[in-house]
C-alpha cells in the first residue's frame, strides 16, 4: 500500500456495501443480473489496467525542489514511478482503484436503466435508441475531461503562478484547447539559464519552461506541450509540441 491509508480502507468498506446493494437491486430487476455484474467488473478491470498507461504523472520538480516520484493510475494512483522512470505497482491500491471503477460502472448502469424506463426503450425505433445512447452514454464519457480534473502535480506559491500563466497562454494565446484537445494537465516546470551572451529585456538570467499534457475525448492522452515563459514568468515566448514518449525536456 503506497498511496492509500486507513481512511481509504474505510471508504473501501463502504464501497463494498454499496456494491452488495447494487447487486441486490439488479437481481430484483432482471434475470440477467449476473451478466451485468460480470460485464461491469470486466469493463472496470480494463479501465483500471488502461489507466496505468493513459494517466501518467512522470517524476517532477514543480513545487518539489528535491524531486518527487511520479505515479500512474486513475482516479486513484496505484503505481509509483521513481526518478529513473521505473514503476512499482501497489496491489492493494490497484484493488481500491478497481473497486471505485466498478462502482462507477454499476452506478452508470443504474442511471441508464432508470432513464431507459422513463424513455420507454422497448417502444422506440432503432434511430431513437441510437440517439438515446449517444446523449446518455457516449457524449458524457467523451466530455469527461471537461468535468473531472486529471492527475497532475499540485504546486503552490511561485510554481503555481507559473503553471497558471503557462496554461492560460496555451489556451488563449496558442489556442491549443478547443475542438480536439479538451483538457491540459501540468507535468513539470524547470528554469533554464539564458545562453552565454544572451540579453534579456527583463534583466534576469533565466527563463521558465512549463510542460503540459493534453487530453482529448474520453480522456485519451494526445500530445505534450512545452511552453517557454519570459524571465518574469508572465508572457509566453514559444511553444513546442512534443510526443508523449520520452522526456518533455528532450530537444
Amino acid at each position: 500500500m503506497i498511496f492509500a491509508d486507513w481512511r481509504h480502507l474505510g471508504l473501501a468498506g463502504l464501497g463494498v456495501v454499496l456494491l452488495l446493494l447494487l447487486g441486490i437491486w439488479w437481481r430484483q430487476q432482471t434475470r440477467l443480473w449476473f451478466r451485468i455484474m460480470t460485464g461491469t467488473f470486466l469493463a472496470a478491470l480494463l479501465l483500471c489496467i488502461g489507466s496505468y498507461y493513459m494517466f501518467v504523472t512522470p517524476p517532477y520538480y514543480a513545487g518539489c525542489p528535491l524531486g518527487c516520484p511520479g505515479r500512474r493510475g486513475y482516479p486513484l494512483p496505484f503505481a509509483r514511478m521513481d526518478m529513473a522512470g521505473g514503476s512499482q505497482v501497489a496491489f492493494l491500491d490497484f484493488l481500491l482503484n478497481l473497486l471505485m471503477l466498478w462502482l462507477l460502472w454499476l452506478g452508470a448502469s443504474l442511471v441508464w436503466r432508470l432513464l431507459g424506463v422513463g424513455f420507454q426503450w422497448w417502444n422506440r425505433s432503432w434511430r431513437a435508441k441510437l440517439v438515446f445512447i449517444l446523449f446518455t452514454a457516449v457524449l458524457p464519457w467523451a466530455f469527461l475531461p471537461r468535468i473531472l480534473d486529471p492527475p497532475q502535480p499540485h504546486p503552490d506559491g511561485e510554481d503555481l503562478r507559473l503553471a497558471v500563466n503557462a496554461q492560460r497562454s496555451a489556451e488563449y494565446t496558442y489556442r491549443i484547447t478547443g475542438v480536439w484537445v479538451q483538457r491540459l494537465a501540468l507535468e513539470d516546470i524547470r528554469h533554464t539559464a539564458l545562453e552565454a551572451g544572451g540579453e534579456s529585456p527583463f534583466g534576469e538570467g533565466s527563463v521558465t519552461e512549463v510542460c503540459l499534457r493534453g487530453y482529448t475525448y474520453f480522456y485519451m492522452p494526445w500530445r505534450r506541450y512545452r511552453i517557454t515563459l519570459d524571465p518574469g514568468g508572465v508572457t509566453a515566448l514559444s511553444l513546442h509540441e512534443l510526443p508523449l514518449e520520452g522526456s518533455c525536456w528532450d530537444e
